[in-house]
């Protein structure tokens, strides 16, 4: 299964945002002589948009409800996504609660009416559920989320944000305002939303602080990682005499020929050898349209249905898929073969271990190859990937 986590909102787009940033505007004279006559006119010129400062860089709070401190402690990403909470812009009526976010936390706050959202997450017009509130969810940040959004805001710190209706809605469906947040140092990918209008969730954001007590650990985004040593491999695997296919296992094919089938002009790689996972026992998982078999030891680590990791239940601890070509190209390039191939590396605290993201030149697919037995098990698998016979 290609990971899966889950988000407030899926990304839209919206018309008519206008932006957040203060604007200053001077008036310039200009002055042109025509036959010994001088006119004058007036200009408006527009400068650059003022940064402010970060308002989570003002002194941490220390005075937040006990649904915070809860929600946070419990949250499989605290060392690396500290809490954030609003000083003000909150409704008097409000009644704050949990938001549920795998691998991270949330907080919302409901009113008595006015927009929102059901529990089964259908817009309402008037039972005021969910009315606004913020996130830190279970992904790590790439740094780039905020350009998917028509609107953009940046802080002094190097923090960025953008927002827009949720889910590619347009005006008057109902949809709250959504907002991907990157703060400095903070690894999560941050939610905030509001039914209540733009300048309801700017003041909200504006008084956003850290919590005493609720901090993780400074983390880069996955965009200032720095740039890994290229490796080169040699000779490339896929060139070596190819396997039959009643070498590969079944389960393999099977997946490889579903009826969604793999990515146009994706020829068939599969294992010679699994190395430190000798003995796993491979599975297909469902990824629409591509293909994904992983492989299961009976303990050990792992991931589980999420891509959350696990210490010792074995579940996908190697993997092999296919994803469409250019998928990955933004990552830095760690391996390259004498073909031309290149391996490009993604590590994070929400994956499937180390992975991989495999262009081999001519082919038109990326294959997806992970391992949470370390880099040197991750390298041995891409060593040992080969054509089979009989096979596109």
């Amino acid at each position: 299964m290609r990971k899966l986590i889950a988000f407030a909102a899926v990304v839209g787009l919206v018309a008519a945002c206008s932006g957040a940033a203060d604007t200053s505007t001077t008036t310039t004279s200009t002055s042109t002589t025509v036959a010994s006559t001088t006119t004058s006119s007036t200009s408006p010129t527009t400068t650059l948009p003022v940064i402010p400062p970060a308002p989570w860089a003002s002194p941490a709070i220390t005075d937040v409800p006990q649904v915070l401190v809860d929600q946070w402690d419990a949250a499989d990403n605290k060392t690396w996504c500290s809490a954030l909470y609003p000083t003000e812009a909150l409704d008097p009526d409000a009644t704050i609660r949990k938001a549920n976010f795998d691998g991270g936390w949330g907080i919302a706050w409901d009113l008595p009416n006015g927009p929102g959202r059901e529990a089964s997450g259908d817009y309402c017009p008037d039972c005021g559920r969910g009315a606004f509130g913020i996130a830190g969810t279970g992904v790590l940040a790439q740094g780039n989320e905020p350009s998917l959004w028509p609107t953009q805001l940046s802080w002094q710190d190097g923090s960025i944000g953008g927002y827009g209706l949720e889910g590619f809605a347009t005006p008057g469906s109902g949809a709250p305002l959504l907002m991907y947040l990157l703060v400095s140092d903070e690894g999560c990918l941050y939610n905030v939303w509001s039914f209540l209008g733009q300048d309801q969730l700017l003041r909200f954001v504006d008084s956003l602080r850290k919590v005493q007590g609720l901090e993780g650990e400074p983390t880069l985004w996955q965009s200032q990682q720095p740039t890994p040593e290229v490796q080169q491999l040699g000779a490339a695997p896929w060139d070596e005499t190819p396997l039959t296919v009643s070498d590969v296992p079944e389960v393999e094919v099977s997946e490889w020929e579903q009826d969604a089938g793999s990515p146009a002009g994706c020829p068939m790689l599969a294992f010679e050898d699994l190395g430190d996972a000798d003995g796993a026992v491979p599975r297909r998982a469902n990824n629409a349209g591509q293909m994904l078999v992983a492989w299961d030891l009976p303990s050990g680590p792992g991931h589980d249905a999420y891509g959350y990791p696990c210490d010792d239940c074995g579940r996908g601890v190697i993997g092999l898929g296919t994803m469409s070509a250019g998928s990955g190209a933004d990552l830095p390039i760690a391996f390259e073969w004498d073909d031309g191939s290149v391996a490009r590396i993604r590590s994070s605290a929400i994956s499937y271990g180390t992975e991989a993201l495999l262009s081999v030149n001519g082919f038109g697919c990326t294959y997806w190859v992970w391992s949470h037995l370390g880099d040197d098990s991750l390298e041995y698998l891409l060593s040992q990937l080969r054509r089979v016979e009989g096979m596109p």
